[in-house]
C-alpha cells in the first residue's frame, strides 16, 4: 500500500482510490464554475463556522476500505474539526470531509466513484453530493440512503439543517451538452 508521501503532486491532482493512483480529469469551464458555485453555497450555509474549498486533499482510513487520499471537487469541514486538527494538519486533513461534492466528468469511472462514496461515508462524511451536469441532477448519498434532485427541485439534506440549493440556479447559464 502506498503511503501519503508517495502520492505524486500532479495537475490535475492524483488520488489514491482503492489502492490505485488515479489522476483526476482536467476540469473544463463548466466543472470549475460548478465547483465555485458549490463552494459558495456551502460557505453561505456554514458561514464563518467552517471552510468550503475546492480541490482540497483529504487523507484517511475508512472501515472496510484501503487508505484513501482523495481530492473532492468541493469539501467542507467545520471549525470544530479544523480546530481539533490544528493549522498544519488542516492543510491536507487526515480525515474525511464532513460534506463532499463530486462533479461528474466525461469518462469518469463509475467504479472509482462508488468506492469514493463508500469510503467517505464509512469515514464519517455526512453527505456526498454527486453532481451530473448533462442530466442536470444531484444525488445525495448519506448513511440514511440516497436522495435524487432534478430540475425544479431544491437540494436539501437532513444532516445539513438550513442548507438549500436550487438545482435550476446551480446549472443556470452553463453549457450542459
Amino acid at each position: 500500500m502506498l503511503a501519503p508521501m508517495e502520492i505524486p503532486e500532479t495537475k490535475p491532482a492524483t488520488e489514491l482510490i482503492d489502492g490505485r493512483l488515479v489522476q483526476k480529469m482536467s476540469p473544463k469551464r463548466r466543472h470549475q464554475k460548478l465547483e465555485m458555485r458549490w463552494a459558495l453555497a456551502l460557505h453561505a450555509w456554514g458561514g464563518d463556522n467552517g471552510d468550503a474549498l475546492s480541490e482540497w486533499r483529504h487523507e484517511f482510513r475508512a472501515p472496510g476500505h484501503s487508505f484513501a487520499s482523495l481530492v473532492p471537487d468541493v469539501a467542507y469541514l467545520s471549525n470544530q474539526s479544523l480546530d481539533a486538527l490544528g493549522p498544519a494538519a488542516s492543510e491536507a486533513p487526515p480525515r474525511a470531509p464532513e460534506v463532499a461534492v463530486e462533479i461528474l466528468s466525461a469518462g469518469e469511472s463509475e467504479r472509482h466513484l462508488t468506492w469514493k462514496i463508500g469510503a467517505y461515508l464509512a469515514a464519517g462524511t455526512r453527505v456526498v453530493f454527486v453532481v451530473d451536469p448533462p442530466r442536470r441532477t444531484v444525488v445525495a448519498h448519506g448513511r440514511g440512503g440516497v436522495e435524487r434532485f432534478g430540475p425544479g427541485d431544491v437540494v436539501r439534506h437532513a444532516t445539513m439543517p438550513g442548507f438549500a440549493y436550487a438545482v435550476d440556479a446551480m446549472f443556470e447559464g452553463l453549457y450542459l451538452g
